[in-house]
């Protein structure tokens, strides 16, 4: 009796493993497909990083050469050698990244895309190799016409990687649906093997799904963050202005990391401070956790260290020294450092509550984020100065010839009256071949200070050749401009008592808009009175009068 129940059982065990092995198998088959199609998916997420990484490094080549663009097309500055090999290695980075990528998408089945990328990299390579012979010396038209073919070479890779990116991500996409599908199609198999067999296999299959749903979540978690950083790449590139990208941060900040409350330091030019740029905190409310007292870079152990820290409780003995001992209590944060200038300048600081440790997802949002703002930001600098030096003299900082008329011709549109004062350093080879010409340029950047610092804010103060600078104030008559110029003379004179700069005097010539009926007339007049002042003993203002005689308004 005992040895037909062993059988029975012995037999009922053997159905089951049958029935196990038979559903497994068919549960298996779509279980190891969907690893596959996992497989593919996770290597298009790897190719996609390759194109970040190549998108950077164009980013990075072009912020480096843009600043350059108005130099070379003003014939403003020569490069130097050094210069061009850093360009040059930018770009053999940019092109081996772009060879790499182009094989990746190959091994892809994106042949087109990769085809498509090669043609466009050997186009930049070739519009950055073509600076070399022109940044020597060559014309403006010639200058020109290579930066119009470089930028138009970079927006083309810019083009053709977003639509490689685009083309992988809808792949990717397939992947991780057909991936999902059939994950779904090996569950349902388990569920009808889970009826039929033992209370283990039951346990055994419910691990399994478990498993299955883990992979799902991750695989799903990893296309949210793709959506997300396409969509906040897409608001950064509408982003106008610096203000714009810190309140694009802000913004995502609050909408992936609620539970945090998040700010942004940043350093100054110089390095030596960091300033906030943007915070979580509601208007009025205190920084509750936040307000990190940290006040430069090389203080921050995030930016020392070059990576992100995490610190679950504040009271660990490991933790920053500056989230530790808070009026507001202990605390949990996480530090993210930033590059805005080509090196670490900035931190991304985010607090929660103590002992619960800033998650793993809530991470990788704080590093997506700041990664991608930094990036917009830089640019964003990079053009803001390739401007700012088309626009001024590079010693005064003063507005340079081009940029007065300019905005001389925009007056004139506008149809409203101007003084213009004509002045000229007395003396002034003299104090160059007595002192050197570095005292000369100290000179001048000290007398572009004072003018500065004498007119009105809708006033322009302009660099107009050599030692010669011209003001033009909208809407003044010319004897208010006398006046205003006489207390420049006087400011200049006391802020030459501290002997840091040799002393020296002014001569201006006064002329109004009404004078002539160009801008060059008016110039000609306020110039003839010019030459008045210097020939009556300089250190003066000659006004010049409508019938071409001129008026000493010098008070003495």
């Amino acid at each position: 009796m005992k040895l037909r129940v062993r059988r029975r059982i012995w037999g009922a065990g053997a159905l089951a493993i049958l029935v196990v092995a038979g559903f497994g198998a068919l549960g298996v088959h779509p279980l190891l497909g969907a690893r596959s199609d996992d497989e593919r998916f996770r290597s298009s997420v790897a190719v996609l990083q390759d194109i970040a990484e190549l998108r950077a490094s164009l980013s990075a080549l072009q912020v480096y050469v843009q600043p350059f663009f108005g130099a070379f097309s003003a014939n403003a500055v020569k490069v130097r050698t050094t210069e061009v090999a850093q360009a040059a290695l930018l770009a053999q980075t940019e092109s081996t990244g772009a060879a790499a990528v182009a094989r990746a998408l190959r091994s892809e089945g994106l042949v087109a895309n990769a085809r498509e990328l090669e043609v466009a990299s050997a186009s930049f390579t070739k519009a950055i190799a073509a600076f070399a012979p022109v940044i020597g010396g060559a014309s403006s038209d010639v200058i020109a016409a290579t930066v119009t073919v470089e930028t138009a070479s970079y927006s083309q890779m810019q083009v053709v990687t977003v639509r490689a990116a685009t083309d992988l991500r809808a792949k990717s996409t397939r992947d991780l649906q057909t991936s999902i599908g059939r994950l779904d199609g090996g569950r349902r198999i388990l569920l009808i093997a889970v009826s039929l067999v033992s209370f283990v296999i039951i346990i055994a299959v419910i691990v399994v799904g478990q498993h299955a749903r883990r992979r799902e979540r991750a695989t799903r978690r990893a296309a949210e963050r793709q959506a997300y950083e396409t969509a906040f790449q897409d608001a950064l590139d509408m982003a106008k202005t610096e203000s714009d990208a810190y309140t694009l941060m802000t913004l995502a900040f609050e909408q992936t990391v609620a539970g945090l409350q998040v700010e942004m330091l940043v350093a100054d030019s110089s390095r030596a401070h960091f300033h906030r740029t943007l915070s979580t905190a509601a208007p009025g409310e205190p920084l509750a956790r936040s307000g990190c007292a940290v006040e430069s870079p090389v203080d921050c152990p995030a930016t020392r260290r070059g990576h992100t820290l995490a610190f679950p409780t504040s009271r660990a003995i490991n933790a920053c020294p500056y989230v530790k001992g808070r009026p507001s209590g202990e605390l949990s944060a996480a530090c993210v450092p930033t590059s805005l200038t080509g090196r670490t300048s900035g931190v991304v600081h985010a607090t929660g509550p103590d002992g619960v440790a800033v998650t793993a997802i809530e991470t990788q949002y704080l590093e997506i984020t700041a990664r991608l703002a930094a990036e917009r930001i830089a640019i964003l600098r990079a053009f803001e100065k390739s401007e700012t030096q088309a626009r001024t003299d590079p010693l005064t900082g003063l507005w340079n010839r081009r940029s007065l008329e300019n905005r001389v011709r925009d007056l004139a549109l506008e149809g409203r009256s101007y003084a213009l004062a004509y002045g000229d350093l007395d003396h002034f080879k003299v104090l160059n071949d007595t002192h050197g010409h570095e005292a000369g340029d100290q000179a001048l950047r000290l007398f572009a200070r004072v003018l500065s610092e004498s007119v009105r804010p809708g006033d322009v103060t302009a660099r107009y050749g050599g030692e010669e600078f011209v003001m033009v104030l909208p809407d003044c008559g010319v004897e208010t401009a006398a006046k205003i110029l006489e207390r420049l003379r006087e400011q200049l004179a006391i802020t030459l008592t501290t002997g840091r700069v040799p002393p020296f005097t002014v001569s201006f010539g006064l002329a109004s808009s009404i004078d002539a009926d160009t801008f060059d007339g008016v110039v000609s007049v306020a110039d003839h009175a010019l030459l008045t002042a210097k020939q009556s003993g300089r250190n003066r203002t000659v006004v010049a009068s409508p019938a071409g005689t001129e008026i000493d308004a010098r008070v003495s």
